[in-house]
């Protein structure tokens, strides 16, 4: 309680602050503002990537297929960037969850040591526990949601990158029959 106090007036004087500084006069920052002027915004959509790409290699140019992308807009390796990132948000939430188990195992089992007075540092010690418990749980479940989601449209890209190359059985025109 005897914190609030200090940190509503830390509250105040963060609000209070200009939000942006210059030293520019009032009148020069008016001029220089009527000045600038923005474009007006197009009638036709922004440009997406095209669907062919040049390419040069040792042998000349060549022209290439864009990589296939998700619904947003995202490629393949940017997917397994995704993935990954979402198997360390998956691992650090476990070890908050697993930190925070400790915690409450420690300040518990030592609470009980003590029978008629209990020393604040093991309250606390639940307390912290408790709120990384909290905390990584929700973050497992977070996390974990995210990394289905992610493998999920990681594996419709995999699937979408190889539509149209020979699988095990093909049909053979010039024979008329199945190639194994």
């Amino acid at each position: 309680m005897r914190y609030l106090f200090g940190f509503l007036c830390v509250c105040a004087l963060v609000a209070a602050l200009p939000q942006s500084a210059s030293a520019q006069d009032a009148e020069e920052g008016a001029a220089a503002e009527s000045n600038l002027e923005e474009p007006a915004p197009s009638a036709w959509p922004a440009p997406e990537e095209p669907a062919l790409q040049l390419q040069l290699d040792d042998a000349g140019v060549g022209v290439v297929p864009s990589p296939p992308r998700t619904p947003d807009g995202y490629t393949l390796e940017e997917m397994d960037v995704r993935v990954r990132r979402a198997k360390i948000g998956l691992g650090s939430s476990a070890a908050a969850l697993f930190a925070g188990g400790m915690f409450v195992g420690v300040g518990i089992g030592e609470a009980f040591g003590h029978a008629a007075t209990v020393p604040k540092r093991y309250i606390a010690y639940v307390w912290t526990g408790t709120a990384l418990l909290v905390g990584g749980f929700a973050g497992m479940v977070a996390s974990g949601i995210l990394l289905g989601k992610r493998k999920r449209d990681r594996d419709w890209l995999r699937r979408q990158a190889h539509y149209g190359t020979p699988g095990r059985v093909q049909w053979d025109v010039v024979r008329s029959r199945m190639v194994f």
